[in-house]
């Protein structure tokens, strides 16, 4: 039993596609419903921050390829609204960037997106299938992981 590299693409191709569109459907439901909601480019950004577990504005701003000084921009905005925090390093010369309890709460909630693929597959698949699904995704985290730099 062979595998088909086109197929292996197609089909991830798909998967990541169909994972975007519901990411994007449920940031867009939630960002209209709030008052003094997140724009969308803000709502990236905290993701972004918590996502990277407390970066520094430098690694921030390196990750999304932009400026410093604009990063630190969109930063100042983010605390403003409280949605973002900055604590000062040991050496008091850089932060440390964490997103807030109101970020969590008002976009995060009890919403994992882990736990509704879950109950997806598990819906679909047998023990084996989960068993085997499982193995999958951990050989796929190792290797992103092992990776060094996000390109």
């Amino acid at each position: 039993m062979g595998y088909n590299r086109k197929d292996i693409e197609s089909n991830f191709e798909k998967i990541y596609r169909n994972f975007r569109l519901r990411l994007y459907k449920y940031i867009f439901g939630i960002i209209g419903e709030r008052e003094g909601s997140l724009t969308v480019t803000e709502f990236f950004a905290v993701e972004t921050i918590g996502l990277l577990d407390n970066p520094t504005i430098g690694e921030f701003a390196e990750c999304l390829s932009i400026t410093s000084s604009h990063a630190a921009y969109k930063v100042r905005q983010l605390v403003e609204k409280g949605y973002v925090v900055k604590t000062p390093t040991e050496d008091k010369r850089t932060f440390r960037l964490g997103i807030t309890e109101k970020f969590t709460k008002f976009y995060h909630e009890d919403n994992s997106y882990g736990k509704y693929i879950f109950e997806m597959l598990s819906n679909t698949m047998s023990a084996d299938d989960l068993e085997q699904t499982d193995a999958l995704f951990k050989k796929f985290v190792q290797t992103i992981e092992g990776q060094k730099e996000l390109k």
